[in-house]
């Protein structure tokens, strides 16, 4: 058994790295090996991340963030003082990725409605499954409209637009679902919506909405106990895909 070097809370990315590949869960998270690199695309999206939350946190408290400003966000955000070296794929370069923010950012800035009031910004949530560790995570963005209804958002960066099933089934979106009544809301009263913008030529913000049931979370649940199951049981097996080729892990990988 491995008990010693569980993890102390489980989290909505320890379940999708599990459910992509079981052997880089055990690396990452359970030998806690460095990664040899960091992807540029992930960089690029959790940077992204950062700037739109900071435009958030400062329309939260009456004030704003030209483009401009969150695209400084975005540049400080990219390196984030960690040494591990940025990795490019695809004919990326540090430019063009700058490039490619100033132009996303934009358009999310033109598409940000200023009549809808921001009452929470990355809320942390908790919530117990049975016997398991607590399930942590952070809500990107919690607003009201003028009707007084509630919307949960999640931000993603995608390189394609979003397919309706593809929020339907949004396994973060069903954590929130859960987690909201943690910070007091009633769950079925609540909107949950995924906010993508995309990389495309001609970047969108594109807004998806959807709603969840008890039988979803249920659902939910059983899937994380399952996967909780595996993680104790040593379950660690290598799931090869087309992300091998961007995992920071593959020597160790290739010592398994």
């Amino acid at each position: 058994m491995i008990t010693a070097q569980l993890p102390d809370h489980l989290s909505y990315s320890q379940i999708s790295t599990y459910l992509a590949c079981p052997l880089r869960y055990k690396l990452q998270y359970v030998e806690q090996i460095p990664p040899a690199f960091k992807s540029a695309a992930l960089a690029f999206g959790s940077a992204i991340h950062e700037s739109v939350g900071a435009f958030y946190h400062q329309h939260l408290i009456g004030d704003s963030l030209r483009p401009d400003q969150m695209l400084d966000v975005y540049r400080e955000a990219l390196r984030n003082g960690d040494d591990t070296e940025l990795r490019f794929f695809n004919g990326d370069n540090e430019e063009s990725l700058v490039k490619k923010a100033q132009q996303m950012l934009a358009v999310f800035h033109e598409a940000f409605n200023p009549s809808i009031e921001v009452i929470g910004v990355e809320e942390f949530f908790e919530f117990s499954i049975g016997d398991l560790p607590p399930f942590c995570g952070y809500i990107d963005l919690i607003e009201q409209n003028g009707g007084g209804q509630i919307t949960v958002a999640d931000l993603k960066t995608a390189a394609r637009k979003p397919t309706n099933g593809s929020v339907h089934q949004n396994l973060q979106l069903t954590a929130y679902s859960v987690g909201v009544e943690a910070l007091g809301f009633t769950p079925d009263s609540v909107n949950l919506r995924l906010d993508v913008l995309t990389k495309t030529k001609e970047p969108q913000m594109v807004r998806l909405e959807t709603t969840r049931t008890d039988q979803d979370r249920d659902r939910f649940f059983k899937l994380v106990r399952h996967v909780w199951n595996a993680i104790e049981r040593e379950a660690f097996f290598l799931k090869q895909d087309w992300h091998c080729a961007q995992c920071p892990f593959g020597e160790p990988c290739g010592q398994w």
